[in-house]
């Protein structure tokens, strides 16, 4: 089940939200992210800087960058761009771009459900992030990005967000990527004892963003326990900040693949390789309608400025529909083409291959492909439901098989551990 429960903290100063409330994090490089903390001096995203923003001949070690970005926080707090709740309460946030909504519960929820499984992840972690995030947690001591769960959404909880939502929220601005950003405070007894009776009925969740926060927030605990004699359970790191959403509101966006170079074919020789396991369809260099893929089992190819679609063959289907994993396009994508005709060994850690979220179109695609003599493939999103098959059966989706937008910012609700 899943067990969420109210916490004190701060909120966001209603005045100062838009200033302080930062991008995602993991939706900017590093470089991008450094521009932007130092030209955005009252953003939280100053609280969360990391060694490899900074160029190398200005690179603070991992002490002194963690000391500064905990003297930033406790800054923005005496300067009130956080006001302290009187009380633990739960959280509505909702995000509003271009037609699309979604709305989450944000609250605690004990780390021991993720160690139990019953937070379902679909993503390996690397333990270097895992370290980094675990020595910010030791030093800087607070939360204020929640890690995005999903849930198979439930009628009696739609009902009473939306009884909740109906009444004027307490932050409501409009971010610089035009995402409209609301929260509503929930600090009522009754109505906190209510949602938490809902929410009991949910078997498991699932992660859709926050592998490495979740993963960090265990070693965290395990620290913080093994250091208290007096440990009760009841302690803030027993606990992760999150948003819990009902799946059917969440949208994926594609994570399309670039790959530099042919692996010494010819063009003609490489398209005759793929022919040999896909239907292939030349669109030419400039498509009377958009080469992007329209269904399930297509891809698009750019190779050497020309589109090609790319669809799977009913039998590679076939052969993978009993497995989650294998029947992802992204994972027949590789197995049968990046792989085998292109080279491309390890997805996670192989130079050549690259990747673009669907939030960037596919003239930026083509773009990358010019400028870096790269191969382009353009992927249908992956399904909520599919990953929650592979979740569900224990299994982990190759890597960069999602990407959830809109992102969760930081800065608007901060926990203090």
């Amino acid at each position: 089940m899943a067990t969420i429960r109210p916490f004190e903290g701060y909120l966001v100063n209603p005045e100062r939200a838009a200033l302080v409330a930062s991008p995602a994090y993991d939706a900017l490089t590093p470089e991008q992210r450094h521009a932007y903390a130092e030209t955005h001096s009252a953003n939280f995203l100053n609280v969360m800087r990391s060694r490899e923003e900074y160029p190398r001949s200005q690179r603070p070690s991992l002490d002194v960058l963690l000391a500064r970005n905990k003297a930033r926080l406790e800054e923005m707090i005496r300067a009130g761009d956080f006001v302290r709740e009187p009380r633990p309460s739960l959280y509505l946030y909702r995000l509003s771009v271009a037609g699309h909504v979604q709305t989450g519960v944000v609250a605690e929820i004990p780390v021991a459900e993720f160690e139990q499984g019953l937070v379902k992840k679909h993503e390996h972690t690397q333990e270097g992030k895992e370290d980094d995030l675990t020595a910010y947690q030791r030093v800087v001591r607070a939360s204020s990005s929640p890690i995005c769960l999903a849930y198979a959404g439930q009628p009696e909880i739609d009902a009473l967000v939306a009884e909740l939502t109906s009444a004027p929220p307490v932050i409501d601005f409009v971010a610089e990527d035009g995402v409209a950003q609301s929260v509503w405070l929930v600090d009522d007894p009754s109505t906190i004892h209510r949602l938490q009776a809902q929410f009991s009925r949910v078997p498991s969740t699932y992660l859709t963003d926050g592998h490495h926060r979740a993963a960090s927030a265990s070693r965290f605990r395990a620290s913080e326990r093994a250091a208290n004699p007096n440990h009760t359970g009841e302690e803030a790191y027993n606990f992760l900040l999150v948003a819990l959403f009902p799946d059917r509101q969440l949208r994926i966006l594609e994570y399309n693949r670039m790959v530099q170079g042919t692996n010494g074919l010819s063009h003609s020789e490489l398209l005759a390789a793929v022919e040999e396991r896909f239907e292939v369809e030349p669109l030419g260099s400039a498509p009377a309608s958009s080469p992007k893929p329209r269904r399930r089992g297509e891809i698009t190819m750019l190779l050497g400025g020309e589109w090609y679609r790319v669809t799977i063959r009913a039998e590679a289907v076939l052969v993978a529909s009993d497995d989650p994993v294998r029947s992802l396009d992204v994972t027949i994508l590789q197995d049968e083409l990046l792989g085998p005709v292109l080279g491309v060994g390890d997805p996670r850690t192989d130079p050549r291959i690259d990747y673009l979220s669907g939030a960037f179109g596919l003239q930026d695609l083509a773009r990358h492909c010019r400028d870096h003599d790269s191969i382009g493939f353009a992927v249908y999103p992956t399904a909520i439901e599919d990953l929650m098959a592979v979740a569900d059966a224990g299994a982990v989706m190759p890597p960069k098989s999602t990407w959830f937008d809109p992102k969760l910012r930081s800065g608007l609700f901060l926990r203090i551990r």
